[in-house]
């Protein structure tokens, strides 16, 4: 391939890529407290101006928990399918809580991590271990599949997991460079019907509204005066849906890679467009580091090896170069007893999910430095091939449930049809060519979704809160720009506290920090709310690794366990696609 000088403002790869993801679920040996809870435990936050509400305690009779995975106890709660209903029919809330180690507990810490469709049994199962470090033992950690999400009265769209293998077969949530956007569009069409036509009852009833009624269910079953809420990304609107729905039960909540909540409520093409504003930085900033880091760090800082130069830098711009000729030059595993293909989308979209943590770019840097080098796909071949439980599972995989939700809390108004969409999607295209095509052809789908929500929460959102809201935005981050998190604290008019953490990947785990580590732990056990204004600076260097052991606290908080559960958030986040 000839080198080439690039300006990366015009270069247009449009990637786009099925994602595969590993629905792994970590069971941990078990571990259980044997302290009594306090019925009577009182909240403390620091802030004089804070209210200080009193625990009502647990009523367990209200749940029948079972030990589950070891050191886990999973349960129900039946909640109304719609709550304006009084006979409505209810459903059961997919349970699991990993118990607090202190004695002197402070009740359930509810986590969502995001998506929307992530499950939070998933997130505790993999990393509640870790999430109860980080609170120092403090909160019974507790995830729940929000409705219509894993086994909370699951949305499938086909009778089983061959139907849906049958109909997903070669057919991509994204539109391929190259491919006719009309058929693409068909496909999404046919499926989205599919999906209403099996769910057409209970589809109007899934909108975020609904699961911050379900979050407020929770509540009360666990006799709670207030909610506490850790929410990651799209779990960040449901947070935000949820404290201005009910201020006056907000105890201490946590929005974590803060979304703006006027454009997700809003136009869907507004709200992708406004999303990815800092993507291509992340981009420009993995190839920039890579180089300073050296080959023994990347290996793709080798300036001999590369395939452009956009002035003194050529990592990010030989990517760049590359995912374009990956459109027309598709490759083979050569390794593999069953061949396969690696499309520019694959190579794309695991380009895009790395900009979600630091921590995964050395392993990313090399497979497209093997791939370069080899002109095979054997490095992309963990990014590409199904595991062998998906190939024919016996039930669908619940990876439609971000449409719903995402179509029906959202508009298109203003891209009422395929042709005016797509017109629409050209500007946020141009503001990340990585991601745009990637996000905005998946959510085609939207135009054909024709649910209407029972309820549908777009503000106001400056209710007055029993306490305040701690607020996280990441300098870096290539979904959730950093000014949305200072956008939601104008908005909040006093109610929330923007915190300010500087570094890139997705919410505070993508690149964690100790300061932005101590800042939460302060918030969630001492009640330390921070100062306006507050931000932490960045402490390490991309590709420069740091000791898996370092600590982040006195709980025995460590780097590696930072980067697990960044990888389990992410993970949920990203499944649904």
């Amino acid at each position: 391939m000839e080198k080439q000088q690039l300006d990366q403002h015009t270069v247009s790869h449009t990637p786009t890529a099925p994602k595969r993801t590993v629905r792994a679920i970590v069971s941990a040996a078990a571990l259980t407290c044997a302290c009594a809870y306090l019925f009577s435990t009182s909240i403390h936050l620091g802030n004089p101006e804070i209210s200080n509400p009193i625990n009502i305690g647990y009523k367990e009779g209200n749940f029948t928990w079972k030990k589950c995975y070891d050191k886990y106890e999973c349960s129900t709660l039946a909640v109304p399918i719609d709550y304006k209903n009084s006979s409505s029919a209810k459903f059961n809330l997919a349970l699991i809580r990993l118990k607090a180690t202190q004695c002197a507990s402070k009740g359930p810490l509810f986590v969502n991590p995001g998506g929307p469709g992530g499950s939070g049994v998933d997130l505790v199962l993999r990393a509640g271990d870790i999430l109860s470090k980080h609170v120092d033992g403090y909160y019974d950690i507790v995830g729940f599949d929000p409705r219509g999400v894993g086994a909370s009265n699951t949305i499938r769209c086909f009778e089983d997991g061959t139907e849906s293998k049958f109909f997903l077969a070669n057919r991509n949530p994204y539109l391929s460079p190259g491919d006719n956007v009309a058929n693409h569009a068909a496909w999404l069409e046919a499926q989205a019907k599919q999906c209403i036509a099996k769910n057409k009852d209970f589809l109007p009833y899934v909108s975020t509204a609904s699961v911050a009624r379900d979050i407020d269910s929770l509540r009360d079953a666990f006799g709670q005066e207030l909610t506490n809420y850790w929410g990651f990304s799209y779990g960040t609107f449901l947070g935000a849906t949820y404290v201005n729905m009910f201020p006056d039960r907000v105890g201490r909540v946590i929005l974590d890679g803060v979304t703006d909540p006027t454009t997700f409520s809003g136009e869907l093409v507004n709200w992708i467009k406004t999303s990815l504003i800092h993507t291509e930085d992340g981009l420009d900033e993995f190839g920039a580091t890579c180089e300073a880091a050296g080959p023994e760090k990347c290996a793709l800082a080798n300036r001999d090896k590369a395939l452009a130069f956009d002035g003194q830098h050529y990592v990010a711009p030989t990517l760049r170069y590359y995912l374009n000729h990956l459109i027309n030059n598709p490759l083979l595993f050569s390794n593999t007893s069953t061949q396969g293909v690696v499309l520019q989308t694959h190579a794309a979209n695991a380009l895009f999910a790395s900009l979600y943590s630091v921590s995964s770019w050395p392993r990313v840097a090399k497979a497209f430095s093997d791939t370069i080098e080899t002109s095979t796909g054997n490095a992309f071949y963990n990014f590409v091939v199904e595991k062998e439980n998906e190939r024919c599972p016996l039930v669908e995989e619940y990876s439609l449930t971000a449409m719903p939700v995402l179509c029906i809390d959202g508009t298109h108004h203003d891209q009422p049809d395929l042709e005016s969409y797509m017109k629409g999607l050209e500007e946020a295209m141009k503001v990340s060519p990585l991601a745009g095509r990637l996000w905005g052809t998946a959510m085609i789908q939207c135009i054909y979704w024709d649910v209407k929500p029972s309820e549908r929460f777009a503000g106001p959102w400056n209710h007055k809160t029993q306490n305040k809201v701690l607020l996280i935005g990441a300098t870096g981050d290539p979904v959730t720009p950093v000014e949305s998190a200072a956008k939601l604290e104008d908005l909040m008019e006093g109610s929330g506290v923007f915190h300010k953490h500087h570094g890139w990947g997705h919410c505070s785990l993508g690149q964690p920090s100790k300061c932005t580590t101590k800042v939460i732990r302060d918030y969630l056990v001492d009640g330390k709310v921070p100062e306006k204004g507050s931000e932490c600076a960045m402490e390490d260097l991309p590709f420069e690794p740091t000791a898996s052991l370092q600590r982040f606290g006195d709980s025995g908080l460590t780097s590696q366990d930072l980067s697990d559960l960044a990888d389990a958030v992410h993970s949920a986040q990203r499944r649904m696609w």
